[in-house]
């Protein structure tokens, strides 16, 4: 990606905690990376939420303390709908959860996952997904 510094030895982003770092070790204002891109090729899927939970908890502290600054005040919502982007949104994902774990129930199981992005998308927009 243009403008992210990589490290050749390393083979991932520079980076402090998932903050990303230029070559003096300066965080670059609003860039933040998290799994193998950050810590190389290693760990699993648990060691992947735990690096992720810690690169986001650095994002939140640097939006609090005003270090990411907005671009502009058009709403997120509405600039994915300009660019034809598919989001789903909390409510979405609620939605989504609600029927992975109804299909769990059915089958005594805590959740079935949807497979597909068409069934994800079609149940995150409010639509009954296909079984």
């Amino acid at each position: 990606m243009p403008g992210v510094p990589f490290d050749d030895e390393r083979e991932t982003i520079r980076n402090d905690g998932g903050r990303v770092i230029d070559e003096a070790g300066t965080p670059l204002a609003g860039v933040y990376c998290t799994g193998w891109i950050k810590r190389g090729p290693s760990g699993v899927i648990g060691t992947n939420k735990k690096d992720a939970t810690e690169t986001v908890e650095l994002l939140l502290e640097d939006a609090a303390a005003g270090l990411l600054g907005r671009r502009a005040d058009t709403d997120i919502a509405d600039l994915l709908g300009e660019r034809g982007v598919s989001a789903v949104t909390y409510g979405g994902w609620q939605a989504i959860d609600g029927i992975e774990c109804a299909r769990g129930a059915e089958q005594g199981r805590p959740r079935v996952k949807l497979s597909s992005w068409d069934e994800l998308l079609a149940a995150g927009a409010g639509e009954a997904a296909s079984r």
